[in-house]
């Protein structure tokens, strides 16, 4: 007789990571995911969570994988921004072993992190936004479209310790360059055109230092009115405590002006600090584990996202040890991709180096990257069929658990295996 259960869940779908689903699962079948938002209920409820048996033999498959890494004189290994954070140190043991670039995290992970490193970032975590913020900013982001739950659970609506009026006691301010949905529940909106956002945020930081500038000058630069500027820094700075969330890039402008945004933005939140208010910067966070990834090769390595081991010692200079730009300049003689991975995200150069480059893929079988790769491993995917260890964009590590057994190895299996085929033959 089939009996129902209930299982806790934490979902992975956006940067939420929302730890509070409950599956209810009758019959081999996911019947019912209580607290999901409407983007994940229907990828999880008719999903069969009957054992299944995967793998076949695939050993000449693990040997021939070995067998490249182990004769590659400048192997690279990318992805991982989907991989538990078990998953992602077992990379890198893998990759001190055979002296490999290892390269974590999305697109958005470089531009980030080296504004980061460049400036810092007067941050916190979600709980504190929840229980402290008064004044809220969306930064070219629409999260009621994109991250569903943010707005109930962390940012706006929640009764926090300090905001016992839930969203009554709260201004959410959005800029952004139209009307979205999130503007449509917003207090204040203010329009800017993606090109100018870095210019917009030079100004609103100039505003709130009190620095004198020709009004005629801010409104040719940002395309804003001066007044509508003044009235959105005098919100802010009345902030008891406010928050600023931006999307991956810190904005929705040229990709190559990224790293400007981030530090913009981080200057503007600093600026806003004072004695009788606090404010902090916090990224919308990006589906899977990028931030668990990066944060795993910073510890273990000291260095993120890209890092050379090739010399024996971790090295690391933005671009120049950029696994996916190895690749692009014809530096790379074998790469492995953990995860699933968007190539379009990468440079044409780097696409057309991978198809004359031997190069493995571990993870999913059902992913486009397993029938064009040079030998394919199939593996689980983390939160669905893998337990173990994610962290959330504000730092917290909270843990998945898996509602499936496919009868695959997890990725984390494979690189011990791969390892461990390596070492046995040297």
């Amino acid at each position: 007789m089939n009996m129902s259960r209930v299982d806790p869940f934490t979902c992975t779908f956006c940067g939420c990571l929302c730890d509070d689903l409950a599956l209810t699962i009758d019959g081999g079948t996911i019947v019912e995911a209580r607290n999901a938002c409407d983007l994940v209920r229907p990828r999880l409820v008719g999903l069969s969570t009957a054992r299944g048996n995967e793998v076949g033999d695939d050993e000449p498959a693990l040997a021939r994988a070995a067998a490249l890494l182990r004769a590659a004189r400048a192997p690279v290994i990318v992805g991982l921004g989907k991989s538990s954070n078990e998953t992602v140190g077992k990379a890198v043991a893998l990759a001190d072993r055979i002296g490999a670039v290892v390269q974590v995290g999305g697109p958005a992970s470089g531009p980030r992190i080296t504004a980061f490193q460049r400036g810092g970032l007067v941050s916190a975590t979600l709980g504190e936004v929840k229980n402290r913020a008064d004044v809220v900013v969306f930064w070219a982001t629409d999260p009621v479209v994109t991250h569903p739950r943010h707005w109930e659970r962390y940012s706006v609506e929640p009764v926090g310790r300090f905001t016992p009026e839930g969203r009554a006691g709260r201004t959410v301010v959005v800029i952004d360059r139209e009307r979205t949905a999130t503007a449509e529940k917003a207090d204040v909106f203010l329009q800017v055109d993606p090109q100018n956002e870095l210019e917009l945020l030079w100004v609103l930081r100039g505003l709130a230092r009190g620095i004198p500038m020709k009004e005629s000058r801010i409104e040719h630069a940002t395309g804003c009115g001066v007044s509508d500027l003044k009235n959105v820094v005098e919100l802010l700075k009345l902030a008891r405590y406010g928050a600023w969330f931006g999307g991956p890039f810190a904005g929705r402008g040229p990709v190559a002006q990224a790293e400007a945004r981030h530090q913009a933005v981080a200057g503007l939140v600093r600026d806003l600090n004072s004695p009788t208010s606090r404010f902090v910067a916090i990224g919308m966070g990006e589906a899977g584990n990028a931030h668990g990834a990066e944060a795993v090769l910073a510890w273990q390595t000291g260095l993120t996202p890209s890092v050379d081991l090739g010399a024996g010692v971790p090295e690391a200079l933005p671009g120049a040890t950029s696994g996916v730009e190895r690749l692009a300049r014809g530096e790379a003689d074998c790469v492995l991709v953990v995860g699933d991975v968007t190539l379009d995200d990468w440079p044409d150069a780097a696409r057309a180096r991978l198809t004359s480059t031997p190069w493995i893929f571990v993870g999913p079988p059902e992913s486009p990257l397993a029938a064009s790769a040079t030998v394919a491993l199939a593996a689980a995917t983390a939160g669905l069929d893998e337990d173990g260890t994610v962290t959330r964009v504000d730092g917290v590590s909270l843990p998945i658990r898996a509602v499936r057994d496919r009868g695959l190895p997890t990725e984390g299996d494979r690189l011990v295996a791969l390892l461990s085929r390596i070492e046995a033959s040297l």
